[in-house]
């Protein structure tokens, strides 16, 4: 069924940063029109959803640039550690126990989580991809997914993995990319490989990059330069490329970056609680590197709420350099919506614009904690949070909606994350 939005503000992320007050018309799963009055024929009302809009704000639906979903089981597995202990001590060990099925359930639990919180895109790298996949079909959301890699005995394995990924599951909802996991987890030679593959099959990569000092550290023993001129030197720059991180880049590093169109993904939430330092986000925004959000996995986070990570990525970044004007609201919404899209090469998704995907949310303006509405861009930046998620909506289709989930039993879903947890607490 198509959807006529009455009514609301309309914060569309175009070039022109226009916030309107109209009407949205979405047919066939885009955005047919926007203006003031859409007026309806008599055939066309019995076929049209009409949502009143009047107390709602429109935003194009966010993109969580950077996560691990099937990840989600093991939120607050492992807090309170520093980045190599949490990852080689406590979550590698834990990752030796989850099923394929258990990778399908905690999927879901973090597709749910993010409908409720807005997201309507997410980019993704973790190992049973596949599940990752069939969970993103079920839900209806749409991901760019890309299986682990790294270096040992099941390393072509991986690859073949990603190979059947691309086969079996591209589509207009999902995208596969490459995912080499790091620098320090794969040899150059893994990283030339993934390079002539993504070439080969017309595809990108997602990286972790410099996320820490002992990578870069390890990285100049190892190579005598840093990890990105070693992925560049490797090739994986020649294509599209999603660098997650980019805490310990520094200018040369960042020029790099600015001219290969390497796409940096901040993830300040996660970077702050590992400890692993303050991305230079602002340096590379005006050395023309594109930057993204994302939250990372809800085993680092502890959350996927993009609505938070918003916040969070702002605040930071006046904090750091001490200037209250860096990253406005219009800077940030950008970042999690079009500059996304623009980070997988996606077109057509991110800005609220006639012919676009209707992926859209929609957020209650006169919840408490968003009143007055002085600057609706602020107060979605600044003020929002999940609870007052009115709708969530992809491709037209009307996935989440005052408070329910269309496309999967919450109910159930609840009993197999309590079953895993349960098995986890007695295992691990």
């Amino acid at each position: 069924m198509d959807i006529l939005i009455k009514n609301a503000t309309v914060i569309t992320c175009n070039a022109q940063n226009e916030v309107l007050k109209g009407d949205i018309l979405i047919k066939s799963g885009k955005i047919a029109r926007i203006a003031e009055n859409i007026e309806l024929s008599f055939s066309e009302q019995a076929f049209v959803k009409v949502i009143e809009g009047k107390d709602l704000i429109a935003i194009p639906g966010l993109i969580n640039a950077h996560t691990h979903c099937g990840q989600t089981v093991l939120r607050s597995f492992a807090d309170d550690l520093p980045l190599y202990e949490w990852l080689f001590e406590k979550i590698f060990p834990a990752e030796e126990k989850l099923t394929k099925e258990m990778i399908y359930f905690s999927s879901l639990l973090g597709i749910a989580e993010m409908l409720k919180s807005g997201t309507t895109m997410f980019f993704d790298m973790y190992f049973h991809e596949d599940m990752t996949a069939k969970a993103v079909q079920q839900t209806g959301i749409k991901a760019v997914l890309s299986r682990g890699l790294q270096t040992d005995e099941k390393e072509d394995v991986r690859l073949d993995e990603t190979k059947e990924l691309i086969y079996n599951y591209s589509s207009d909802k999902i995208k596969v990319f490459f995912g080499p996991h790091s620098i320090y987890t794969c040899s150059y030679e893994l990283l030339e490989k993934v390079a002539q593959l993504a070439q080969e099959f017309k595809t990108g990569v997602m990286i972790h990059l410099s996320e820490s000092e002992n990578e870069v550290n390890g990285c100049y023993e190892k190579y005598d330069m840093s990890p990105v001129k070693l992925c560049n030197q490797a090739g994986l720059f020649d294509t599209i490329c999603i660098a997650a991180h980019c805490v310990y880049v520094d200018d040369e590093d960042i020029e790099i970056m600015a001219e290969k169109n390497v796409s940096c993904v901040y993830n300040p939430t996660s970077n702050l609680k590992l400890g692993n330092g303050f991305a230079p986000v602002q340096n590379m925004i005006k050395s023309g590197v594109n930057v993204a959000i994302g939250t990372d996995s809800a085993a680092s986070n502890n959350n996927l709420n993009m609505l938070e990570e918003m916040h969070i990525a702002s605040l930071l970044e006046k904090g750091m350099y001490r200037l209250s004007d860096i990253l406005n609201a219009q800077q940030i919404l950008k970042m999690a919506t079009v500059n996304a899209a623009i980070a997988a090469g996606i077109k057509k998704t991110g800005v609220l614009q006639e012919g676009f995907c209707a992926d859209i949310v929609l957020l209650k303006a006169n919840d408490f904690n968003m009143l007055p509405c002085y600057n609706p861009i602020s107060n979605v930046v600044y003020s929002s949070n999940p609870s007052n998620v009115y709708a969530t909506i992809v491709d037209g289709q009307i996935l989440y909606m005052n408070g329910k989930l269309f496309t999967l039993d919450e109910e159930a879903l609840v009993k197999e994350v309590k079953s895993i947890e349960k098995f986890l607490k007695e295992s691990v």
